[in-house]
């Protein structure tokens, strides 16, 4: 297996970074997606990179990355947060994943972290496995709710 090649994507990646996120995010709308990827792509404190095999053009997976003031069970701050991990399925289980998380970490402490943060839905059986596989420990399960006002 070689090492995946991770490029930040920018609005020249935006049709395949969008097909990726409608894949990961199931069931949210293609706007909400687009207004979205111009928040990232306008704020410093988040980052978006996609996962090519190396000499291929269509990309495997994505992993959008951001620095947040406070994350539940961590102590300090910014703490480097996965805000979402992807990785096409017939690529799976040949070590991508784990490459992934280890440039995770890397970007994070680049940003002046010292821990990194993620979560994954209560129902996402396989989303958790992968997360305690790669090392990260449960801190707290919760449903979260907001307001407009």
């Amino acid at each position: 297996m070689s090492s995946p090649i991770f490029k930040q994507a920018s609005k020249t990646d935006k049709d395949a970074w969008i097909r990726l996120r409608e894949t990961l995010y199931d069931g949210v709308e293609s706007t909400f997606h687009e207004e979205e990827i111009e928040i990232i792509l306008n704020d410093k404190t988040k980052a978006t990179f996609l996962v090519f095999e190396t000499g291929k053009e269509d990309s495997i997976g994505m992993l959008e990355l951001s620095l947040r003031n406070i994350v539940d069970g961590c102590l300090s701050s910014p703490v480097g947060y996965i805000e979402g991990i992807y990785l096409h399925e017939k690529v799976r289980g040949k070590g991508y994943g784990r490459q992934m998380i280890d440039f995770a970490k890397k970007w994070a402490k680049s940003q002046g972290c010292s821990e990194l943060g993620c979560d994954a839905e209560l129902d996402d059986l396989s989303a958790q496995m992968f997360h305690q596989k790669m090392g990260f420990r449960e801190t707290y399960r919760i449903v979260q709710y907001k307001m407009d006002i």
